[in-house]
């Protein structure tokens, strides 16, 4: 009788370690990608609003640009997502393998 006991507790705590687990699965991949502004993207990405502003007019780094066309003072808005496969990417075009 203890044995089933046992497998029964074992089997509910398994129920709720994967109810959990999808829990925090959820809550991760929705935060995953959040709108930052200029300012929390140079934070993100440890950079200077000088060189963030300098790949954005270049087009070299994914945004968004809010305001009228041709306006003195545009927001850029950016992807916390795509901002993550940019850097993977130039982790990537950056690395070159040694070999022996």
């Amino acid at each position: 009788m203890n044995l089933s006991i046992e497998a029964t507790i074992r089997a509910i705590i398994a129920e709720e370690v994967a109810v959990a687990e999808r829990r925090i699965r959820e809550s991760l991949s929705v935060q995953s990608d959040v709108t930052l502004s200029f300012q929390e993207t140079c934070d993100y990405l440890s950079m200077s609003e000088y060189t963030l502003r300098k790949l954005c007019r270049t087009k070299k780094i994914p945004h968004r640009l809010v305001g009228a066309d041709g306006s003195k003072n545009p927001r850029y808005l950016f992807s916390s997502g795509s901002l993550d496969k940019w850097m993977k990417q130039q982790e990537q075009v950056n690395y070159r393998e040694q070999t022996p």
